[in-house]
Protein backbone atom coordinates (compact mmCIF):
# COMPACT_ATOMS: atom_id res chain seq x y z
CA UNK A 1 0.00 0.00 0.00
CA UNK A 2 2.80 2.39 0.84
CA UNK A 3 4.49 1.45 -2.44
CA UNK A 4 1.35 2.34 -4.43
CA UNK A 5 0.98 5.62 -2.54
CA UNK A 6 4.64 6.45 -3.13
CA UNK A 7 4.40 5.56 -6.85
CA UNK A 8 1.33 7.72 -7.52
CA UNK A 9 2.76 10.57 -5.43
CA UNK A 10 5.98 10.37 -7.46
CA UNK A 11 4.10 10.42 -10.77
CA UNK A 12 1.94 13.39 -9.72
CA UNK A 13 4.89 15.33 -8.32
CA UNK A 14 6.94 14.57 -11.41
CA UNK A 15 4.16 15.84 -13.67
CA UNK A 16 3.96 19.05 -11.63
CA UNK A 17 7.74 19.58 -11.81
CA UNK A 18 7.70 18.85 -15.52
CA UNK A 19 4.95 21.41 -16.15
CA UNK A 20 6.74 24.11 -14.13
CA UNK A 21 10.03 23.32 -15.82
CA UNK A 22 8.40 23.39 -19.26
CA UNK A 23 6.87 26.79 -18.60
CA UNK A 24 10.20 28.12 -17.28
CA UNK A 25 12.17 26.89 -20.30
CA UNK A 26 9.56 28.17 -22.74
CA UNK A 27 9.69 31.63 -21.11
CA UNK A 28 13.48 31.54 -21.33
CA UNK A 29 13.30 30.65 -25.04
CA UNK A 30 10.90 33.56 -25.63
CA UNK A 31 13.25 35.95 -23.82
CA UNK A 32 16.16 34.80 -25.99
CA UNK A 33 14.02 35.26 -29.13
CA UNK A 34 13.00 38.76 -28.10
CA UNK A 35 16.64 39.68 -27.39
CA UNK A 36 17.67 38.33 -30.80
CA UNK A 37 14.95 40.30 -32.58
CA UNK A 38 15.99 43.47 -30.75
CA UNK A 39 19.64 42.63 -31.37
CA UNK A 40 20.28 43.08 -27.66
CA UNK A 41 23.19 41.61 -25.74
CA UNK A 42 22.47 37.92 -24.99
CA UNK A 43 25.63 37.16 -23.01
CA UNK A 44 23.63 36.89 -19.80
CA UNK A 45 22.03 33.69 -21.15
CA UNK A 46 25.38 31.98 -21.47
CA UNK A 47 26.48 32.15 -17.87
CA UNK A 48 28.23 28.82 -17.28
CA UNK A 49 27.21 28.76 -13.61
CA UNK A 50 23.49 29.05 -14.36
CA UNK A 51 21.33 25.93 -14.11
CA UNK A 52 19.47 26.86 -17.31
CA UNK A 53 21.67 26.78 -20.41
CA UNK A 54 21.04 28.02 -23.95
CA UNK A 55 22.01 26.74 -27.38
CA UNK A 56 21.57 28.59 -30.71
CA UNK A 57 21.61 26.44 -33.86
CA UNK A 58 21.37 27.16 -37.60
CA UNK A 59 19.17 25.41 -40.12
CA UNK A 60 21.77 22.65 -40.50
CA UNK A 61 21.52 22.09 -36.74
CA UNK A 62 25.05 23.24 -36.14
CA UNK A 63 25.74 25.20 -33.00
CA UNK A 64 26.30 28.91 -33.53
CA UNK A 65 26.64 29.59 -29.83
CA UNK A 66 25.99 27.17 -27.01
CA UNK A 67 26.81 26.29 -23.42
CA UNK A 68 24.73 23.10 -23.42
CA UNK A 69 26.21 20.12 -21.61
CA UNK A 70 25.75 17.94 -24.69
CA UNK A 71 25.91 18.21 -28.47
CA UNK A 72 23.37 15.40 -28.93
CA UNK A 73 20.08 17.32 -29.22
CA UNK A 74 16.83 15.79 -30.46
CA UNK A 75 15.43 18.49 -32.75
CA UNK A 76 12.31 16.41 -33.53
CA UNK A 77 10.81 16.92 -30.06
CA UNK A 78 9.64 20.02 -28.25
CA UNK A 79 10.04 18.76 -24.66
CA UNK A 80 12.10 15.75 -23.66
CA UNK A 81 14.32 14.47 -20.84
CA UNK A 82 17.51 12.47 -21.00
CA UNK A 83 19.48 10.97 -18.11
CA UNK A 84 21.05 14.32 -17.11
CA UNK A 85 18.78 17.22 -18.17
CA UNK A 86 15.46 18.39 -19.58
CA UNK A 87 15.35 20.11 -22.97
CA UNK A 88 12.99 22.54 -24.71
CA UNK A 89 13.35 22.97 -28.48
CA UNK A 90 11.94 26.11 -30.17
CA UNK A 91 12.03 26.20 -33.96
CA UNK A 92 11.83 29.74 -35.34
CA UNK A 93 9.42 30.33 -38.24
CA UNK A 94 11.79 32.91 -39.68
CA UNK A 95 15.54 32.68 -39.00
CA UNK A 96 17.08 35.48 -36.92
CA UNK A 97 20.73 36.14 -37.61
CA UNK A 98 20.97 32.67 -39.19
CA UNK A 99 19.58 31.19 -35.98
CA UNK A 100 16.76 28.74 -36.65
CA UNK A 101 16.66 26.74 -33.36
CA UNK A 102 16.74 27.92 -29.76
CA UNK A 103 17.49 25.08 -27.31
CA UNK A 104 16.96 25.49 -23.57
CA UNK A 105 18.48 22.97 -21.15
CA UNK A 106 17.51 22.68 -17.48
CA UNK A 107 19.72 20.34 -15.39
CA UNK A 108 17.78 20.98 -12.17
CA UNK A 109 14.76 18.96 -13.29
CA UNK A 110 16.63 15.65 -13.31
CA UNK A 111 18.28 16.56 -10.02
CA UNK A 112 14.86 17.33 -8.52
CA UNK A 113 13.56 14.03 -9.84
CA UNK A 114 16.45 12.16 -8.22
CA UNK A 115 15.92 13.97 -4.93
CA UNK A 116 12.20 13.23 -5.05
CA UNK A 117 12.86 9.56 -5.76
CA UNK A 118 15.39 9.35 -2.94
CA UNK A 119 12.97 11.07 -0.56
CA UNK A 120 10.17 8.62 -1.43
CA UNK A 121 12.47 5.60 -1.04
CA UNK A 122 13.66 6.96 2.31
CA UNK A 123 10.08 7.46 3.43
CA UNK A 124 9.15 3.93 2.35
CA UNK A 125 12.16 2.51 4.19
CA UNK A 126 11.41 4.38 7.42
CA UNK A 127 7.68 3.57 7.18
CA UNK A 128 8.44 -0.12 6.52
CA UNK A 129 10.78 -0.30 9.51
CA UNK A 130 8.18 1.44 11.68
CA UNK A 131 5.39 -0.88 10.48
CA UNK A 132 7.62 -3.93 10.94
CA UNK A 133 8.44 -2.82 14.49
CA UNK A 134 4.77 -2.20 15.31
CA UNK A 135 3.87 -5.55 13.74
CA UNK A 136 6.53 -7.32 15.77
CA UNK A 137 5.39 -5.71 19.02
CA UNK A 138 1.73 -6.41 18.27
CA UNK A 139 2.49 -10.03 17.36
CA UNK A 140 4.44 -10.44 20.61
CA UNK A 141 1.55 -8.87 22.51
CA UNK A 142 -1.16 -10.90 20.77
CA UNK A 143 0.74 -14.18 20.82
CA UNK A 144 1.76 -13.88 24.47
CA UNK A 145 -1.56 -15.28 25.83
CA UNK A 146 -1.45 -18.10 23.27
CA UNK A 147 2.14 -18.90 24.23
CA UNK A 148 1.28 -18.83 27.93
CA UNK A 149 -1.77 -21.06 27.35
CA UNK A 150 0.34 -23.49 25.33
CA UNK A 151 2.97 -23.65 28.07
CA UNK A 152 0.26 -24.06 30.71
CA UNK A 153 -1.41 -26.82 28.72
CA UNK A 154 1.92 -28.59 28.22
CA UNK A 155 2.61 -28.38 31.94
CA UNK A 156 -0.92 -29.62 32.65
CA UNK A 157 -0.43 -32.66 30.43
CA UNK A 158 2.90 -33.49 32.10
CA UNK A 159 1.42 -33.07 35.57
CA UNK A 160 -1.63 -35.16 34.62
CA UNK A 161 0.63 -37.97 33.41
CA UNK A 162 2.65 -37.69 36.62
CA UNK A 163 -0.47 -37.72 38.82
CA UNK A 164 -1.88 -40.79 37.07
CA UNK A 165 1.44 -42.64 36.93
CA UNK A 166 1.71 -43.21 40.71
CA UNK A 167 -1.67 -44.88 41.31
CA UNK A 168 -1.48 -46.84 38.03
CA UNK A 169 1.94 -48.22 39.01
CA UNK A 170 0.65 -49.10 42.45
CA UNK A 171 -2.33 -50.91 40.94
CA UNK A 172 -0.13 -52.93 38.60
CA UNK A 173 2.27 -53.93 41.38
CA UNK A 174 -0.59 -54.86 43.72
CA UNK A 175 -2.34 -56.87 41.00
CA UNK A 176 0.86 -58.79 40.23
CA UNK A 177 1.32 -59.53 43.93
CA UNK A 178 -2.26 -60.77 44.28
CA UNK A 179 -1.64 -63.33 41.54
CA UNK A 180 0.58 -65.15 44.00
CA UNK A 181 -0.68 -64.19 47.45
CA UNK A 182 -3.84 -62.67 48.81
CA UNK A 183 -3.13 -59.75 51.13
CA UNK A 184 -5.88 -57.44 52.53
CA UNK A 185 -3.36 -54.59 52.71
CA UNK A 186 -2.65 -54.94 48.98
CA UNK A 187 -6.38 -54.86 48.29
CA UNK A 188 -6.57 -51.63 50.28
CA UNK A 189 -3.69 -50.17 48.24
CA UNK A 190 -5.49 -51.09 45.03
CA UNK A 191 -8.68 -49.47 46.29
CA UNK A 192 -6.74 -46.34 47.26
CA UNK A 193 -5.03 -46.12 43.86
CA UNK A 194 -8.27 -46.67 41.95
CA UNK A 195 -9.95 -43.87 43.92
CA UNK A 196 -7.06 -41.49 43.14
CA UNK A 197 -7.39 -42.34 39.44
CA UNK A 198 -11.17 -41.95 39.62
CA UNK A 199 -10.89 -38.54 41.26
CA UNK A 200 -8.40 -37.34 38.64
CA UNK A 201 -10.59 -38.68 35.84
CA UNK A 202 -13.71 -37.01 37.26
CA UNK A 203 -11.94 -33.64 37.36
CA UNK A 204 -10.67 -33.92 33.78
CA UNK A 205 -14.03 -35.24 32.56
CA UNK A 206 -15.83 -32.31 34.17
CA UNK A 207 -13.61 -29.84 32.31
CA UNK A 208 -14.06 -31.72 29.03
CA UNK A 209 -17.80 -32.45 29.14
CA UNK A 210 -19.28 -29.87 31.50
CA UNK A 211 -20.75 -27.85 28.63
CA UNK A 212 -22.69 -30.84 27.25
CA UNK A 213 -23.62 -32.65 30.48
CA UNK A 214 -27.29 -32.61 31.38
CA UNK A 215 -27.83 -31.14 34.86
CA UNK A 216 -30.89 -32.24 36.79
CA UNK A 217 -31.88 -30.28 39.87
CA UNK A 218 -33.35 -32.23 42.76
CA UNK A 219 -33.81 -31.84 46.48
CA UNK A 220 -31.37 -33.78 48.67
CA UNK A 221 -29.60 -33.59 52.01
CA UNK A 222 -26.16 -32.03 51.68
CA UNK A 223 -25.03 -33.73 54.92
CA UNK A 224 -25.54 -37.17 53.37
CA UNK A 225 -23.44 -36.25 50.33
CA UNK A 226 -20.65 -34.91 52.56
CA UNK A 227 -20.74 -38.11 54.63
CA UNK A 228 -20.52 -40.21 51.45
CA UNK A 229 -17.48 -38.21 50.29
CA UNK A 230 -15.77 -38.59 53.67
CA UNK A 231 -16.30 -42.35 53.47
CA UNK A 232 -14.96 -42.37 49.89
CA UNK A 233 -11.75 -40.56 50.89
CA UNK A 234 -11.21 -42.54 54.09
CA UNK A 235 -8.41 -44.72 52.65
CA UNK A 236 -6.65 -41.75 51.05
CA UNK A 237 -6.73 -39.81 54.32
CA UNK A 238 -5.50 -42.89 56.21
CA UNK A 239 -2.45 -43.11 53.96
CA UNK A 240 -1.29 -39.80 55.55
CA UNK A 241 -2.68 -40.72 58.98
CA UNK A 242 -5.19 -37.89 58.76
CA UNK A 243 -8.42 -38.01 60.77
CA UNK A 244 -11.57 -36.43 59.34
CA UNK A 245 -14.03 -35.13 61.94
CA UNK A 246 -17.56 -34.21 60.90
CA UNK A 247 -20.36 -32.26 62.54
CA UNK A 248 -23.16 -32.25 60.01
CA UNK A 249 -26.63 -30.79 60.46
CA UNK A 250 -29.31 -31.57 57.90
CA UNK A 251 -29.37 -29.10 55.02
CA UNK A 252 -31.85 -29.67 52.17
CA UNK A 253 -30.77 -28.03 48.89
CA UNK A 254 -32.21 -28.07 45.37
CA UNK A 255 -29.28 -28.49 42.95
CA UNK A 256 -27.64 -30.91 40.55
CA UNK A 257 -26.39 -33.72 42.80
CA UNK A 258 -23.47 -34.74 40.55
CA UNK A 259 -22.09 -31.20 40.47
CA UNK A 260 -22.34 -30.79 44.23
CA UNK A 261 -20.64 -34.16 44.72
CA UNK A 262 -17.71 -32.96 42.54
CA UNK A 263 -17.61 -29.73 44.54
CA UNK A 264 -17.34 -31.56 47.87
CA UNK A 265 -14.91 -34.16 46.53
CA UNK A 266 -12.51 -31.54 45.22
CA UNK A 267 -12.51 -29.59 48.48
CA UNK A 268 -11.94 -32.71 50.61
CA UNK A 269 -9.30 -34.02 48.16
CA UNK A 270 -7.42 -30.71 48.36
CA UNK A 271 -7.68 -30.66 52.16
CA UNK A 272 -6.08 -34.12 52.32
CA UNK A 273 -3.48 -33.40 49.64
CA UNK A 274 -2.18 -30.22 51.24
CA UNK A 275 -2.48 -31.24 54.90
CA UNK A 276 0.53 -32.35 56.89
CA UNK A 277 0.71 -35.96 58.01
CA UNK A 278 -0.86 -36.90 61.36
CA UNK A 279 -3.23 -33.92 61.34
CA UNK A 280 -7.00 -33.43 61.35
CA UNK A 281 -9.60 -32.16 58.89
CA UNK A 282 -12.83 -30.74 60.27
CA UNK A 283 -16.01 -30.60 58.20
CA UNK A 284 -19.16 -28.98 59.52
CA UNK A 285 -22.63 -27.96 58.32
CA UNK A 286 -24.55 -25.47 60.41
CA UNK A 287 -27.66 -23.71 59.12
CA UNK A 288 -26.81 -23.26 55.43
CA UNK A 289 -23.01 -22.99 55.84
CA UNK A 290 -20.51 -25.72 54.95
CA UNK A 291 -16.96 -25.37 56.32
CA UNK A 292 -13.95 -27.53 55.48
CA UNK A 293 -10.89 -26.83 57.63
CA UNK A 294 -7.46 -28.45 57.29
CA UNK A 295 -4.16 -28.19 59.15
CA UNK A 296 -1.90 -27.93 56.15
CA UNK A 297 0.57 -25.75 54.32
CA UNK A 298 -1.79 -22.79 53.95
CA UNK A 299 -1.99 -20.25 51.14
CA UNK A 300 -0.24 -16.89 50.91
CA UNK A 301 -2.49 -13.82 50.99
CA UNK A 302 -1.57 -12.67 47.47
CA UNK A 303 -2.37 -16.13 46.04
CA UNK A 304 -5.74 -16.67 47.73
CA UNK A 305 -7.66 -15.27 44.73
CA UNK A 306 -5.36 -16.73 42.07
CA UNK A 307 -5.82 -20.34 43.21
CA UNK A 308 -9.37 -20.40 41.84
CA UNK A 309 -7.97 -19.94 38.31
CA UNK A 310 -7.46 -22.99 36.13
CA UNK A 311 -4.04 -24.71 36.34
CA UNK A 312 -3.03 -22.52 39.30
CA UNK A 313 -1.76 -24.76 42.07
CA UNK A 314 -1.76 -24.07 45.81
CA UNK A 315 1.89 -25.10 46.18
CA UNK A 316 4.78 -26.18 43.98
CA UNK A 317 4.49 -29.39 42.02
CA UNK A 318 6.25 -31.32 44.76
CA UNK A 319 2.93 -31.30 46.63
CA UNK A 320 1.06 -32.92 43.74
CA UNK A 321 -2.02 -31.82 41.84
CA UNK A 322 -2.24 -29.83 38.66
CA UNK A 323 -4.54 -26.93 39.45
CA UNK A 324 -8.02 -27.76 38.17
CA UNK A 325 -9.83 -28.71 41.41
CA UNK A 326 -10.52 -25.21 42.71
CA UNK A 327 -11.36 -23.96 39.22
CA UNK A 328 -14.11 -26.60 39.13
CA UNK A 329 -15.20 -25.58 42.65
CA UNK A 330 -15.49 -21.93 41.63
CA UNK A 331 -17.41 -22.78 38.45
CA UNK A 332 -19.93 -24.92 40.37
CA UNK A 333 -20.35 -22.22 43.03
CA UNK A 334 -20.90 -19.57 40.36
CA UNK A 335 -23.48 -21.72 38.54
CA UNK A 336 -25.43 -22.55 41.70
CA UNK A 337 -25.13 -19.12 43.36
CA UNK A 338 -23.09 -20.48 46.26
CA UNK A 339 -20.97 -17.93 48.11
CA UNK A 340 -17.43 -19.18 48.71
CA UNK A 341 -14.69 -17.63 50.83
CA UNK A 342 -11.26 -18.64 52.06
CA UNK A 343 -9.31 -18.01 55.22
CA UNK A 344 -5.75 -19.27 55.29
CA UNK A 345 -2.49 -18.89 57.16
CA UNK A 346 0.87 -20.23 56.05
CA UNK A 347 1.86 -23.52 57.77
CA UNK A 348 -1.32 -23.45 59.88
CA UNK A 349 -4.00 -24.42 57.39
CA UNK A 350 -6.96 -23.22 55.34
CA UNK A 351 -10.72 -22.98 55.85
CA UNK A 352 -13.12 -22.95 52.90
CA UNK A 353 -16.57 -21.59 53.74
CA UNK A 354 -19.56 -22.17 51.43
CA UNK A 355 -22.90 -20.46 51.99
CA UNK A 356 -25.70 -22.30 50.17
CA UNK A 357 -28.88 -20.50 49.06
CA UNK A 358 -31.94 -21.59 51.02
CA UNK A 359 -34.85 -23.22 49.21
Amino acid sequence: MLGFVGFFYYKEKLATIDRLCGVTMENMAMQVKVKLIKKSNIDIFFDTTASIKVGLFDKHKHAIRSNLTTEQVDFNQINYINHTSAFFVMELVAPIQKIEYIIIEDSELVENMKNLKSLIWLFLLVASIFIALIGYLLSRLLLKPAKENFETLSRFMKDSAHELNTPVTALMMSANYLKKNYDPEMVEHMLLSSKMISQTYNSIAYLAFNDIDIKIKEEFDLAQEVQASVKYFKEIASSKNINIHTKLDTLIINMDKNSIQKLINNLISNAIKYSYNNKEITISIQNNILKIKDEGIGIEQENQKKIFKRYKRIADKGSGGFGIGLDIVMEICRTNHIEISLESEIKKGSTFTLIFPLI
